[in-house]
């Protein structure tokens, strides 16, 4: 018989918050929900299969203390026709 283990190990992750303000945005930001996306120079904003340009759902910089990705900049878009996130 196998005997339970009733305490369980709980990992404890780390939480962030966005602040969103109210103001519009005028430029692009690096931390946003909406508005224009921070692309680099040679990028163009992303277009979905149909031909559609695709809207920025939200963009932010991930935290340095996050082992791989710590520092980049996530950009998450979607088709607003097909409700479907970008293909790269």
């Amino acid at each position: 018989m196998f005997e339970r283990n009733t305490r369980r190990m709980r990992t404890v992750l780390p939480a962030y918050a966005l602040e969103v303000g109210t103001e519009p945005l005028v430029r692009p930001a690096r931390n946003s929900v909406g508005g224009w996306p921070f692309l680099d120079q040679a990028q163009d904003w992303p277009e979905c299969f149909c031909g559609e340009r695709m809207a920025l759902f939200f963009q932010f910089v991930i935290p340095w203390d996050l082992e791989s990705f710590g520092g980049d900049h996530l950009l998450v878009f979607h088709c607003r026709a097909h409700n479907d996130a970008s293909d790269p």
